[in-house]
Protein backbone atom coordinates (compact mmCIF):
# COMPACT_ATOMS: atom_id res chain seq x y z
CA UNK A 1 0.00 0.00 0.00
CA UNK A 2 1.31 3.61 -1.18
CA UNK A 3 0.91 6.21 1.48
CA UNK A 4 -0.26 9.37 -0.22
CA UNK A 5 0.80 12.11 2.65
CA UNK A 6 -1.73 15.29 1.49
CA UNK A 7 -0.91 17.64 4.35
CA UNK A 8 2.65 17.00 4.29
CA UNK A 9 3.19 17.20 0.30
CA UNK A 10 0.94 20.84 0.88
CA UNK A 11 3.66 21.87 3.83
CA UNK A 12 6.81 20.69 1.39
CA UNK A 13 5.45 23.05 -1.50
CA UNK A 14 4.92 26.23 0.85
CA UNK A 15 1.61 25.93 1.41
CA UNK A 16 -0.35 26.69 4.85
CA UNK A 17 -2.34 23.88 6.07
CA UNK A 18 -5.14 24.00 8.72
CA UNK A 19 -5.20 22.01 11.68
CA UNK A 20 -8.04 22.52 13.97
CA UNK A 21 -8.40 26.02 13.14
CA UNK A 22 -5.38 26.98 13.41
CA UNK A 23 -3.02 27.61 10.39
CA UNK A 24 0.92 26.34 9.63
CA UNK A 25 3.47 26.85 7.31
CA UNK A 26 6.95 24.62 7.36
CA UNK A 27 9.42 25.97 9.52
CA UNK A 28 12.98 25.85 7.87
CA UNK A 29 13.98 22.42 5.89
CA UNK A 30 10.96 21.21 8.07
CA UNK A 31 13.24 18.94 9.86
CA UNK A 32 11.80 17.73 14.02
CA UNK A 33 13.81 19.08 16.84
CA UNK A 34 13.26 17.93 20.58
CA UNK A 35 10.71 20.69 21.83
CA UNK A 36 9.48 21.56 18.07
CA UNK A 37 6.03 21.38 17.12
CA UNK A 38 5.28 19.02 14.34
CA UNK A 39 2.72 17.79 11.65
CA UNK A 40 2.47 14.29 10.84
CA UNK A 41 0.78 12.04 8.96
CA UNK A 42 -0.09 8.62 8.48
CA UNK A 43 -3.40 6.81 8.50
CA UNK A 44 -5.46 8.76 10.52
CA UNK A 45 -4.96 12.07 8.48
CA UNK A 46 -2.75 15.42 10.05
CA UNK A 47 -2.21 15.77 14.00
CA UNK A 48 -0.05 18.59 15.22
CA UNK A 49 2.50 17.08 18.08
CA UNK A 50 5.15 18.36 19.82
CA UNK A 51 8.50 16.47 19.80
CA UNK A 52 9.98 14.75 23.09
CA UNK A 53 11.99 12.67 22.03
CA UNK A 54 13.60 11.49 18.61
CA UNK A 55 15.08 7.88 18.87
CA UNK A 56 17.96 6.39 16.81
CA UNK A 57 15.44 4.39 14.85
CA UNK A 58 14.14 7.29 13.75
CA UNK A 59 11.21 7.52 15.59
CA UNK A 60 9.23 11.25 16.77
CA UNK A 61 7.94 10.62 20.27
CA UNK A 62 5.15 13.41 21.06
CA UNK A 63 4.73 14.79 24.85
CA UNK A 64 1.10 13.47 24.26
CA UNK A 65 -0.30 9.79 24.24
CA UNK A 66 -0.25 9.47 20.58
CA UNK A 67 1.84 7.34 19.10
CA UNK A 68 5.23 7.61 17.36
CA UNK A 69 5.76 8.56 13.64
CA UNK A 70 8.83 8.00 11.80
CA UNK A 71 10.53 11.21 10.89
CA UNK A 72 9.52 11.59 7.09
CA UNK A 73 5.93 11.21 8.40
CA UNK A 74 6.75 14.63 10.11
CA UNK A 75 7.07 18.27 9.27
CA UNK A 76 7.79 21.33 11.93
CA UNK A 77 5.72 24.04 11.43
CA UNK A 78 4.83 27.31 12.63
CA UNK A 79 1.75 29.06 13.02
CA UNK A 80 0.72 31.62 11.06
CA UNK A 81 -2.20 34.30 10.71
CA UNK A 82 -5.10 32.89 8.69
CA UNK A 83 -5.00 33.53 4.99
Amino acid sequence: MIRDYKTLKALCRGEAVEIDGSYFKMDGNGEVAVGDFYIAERNTGPVLLQAKLIDRRGWVEPTTMNYSYDTPECIKVICVPAP
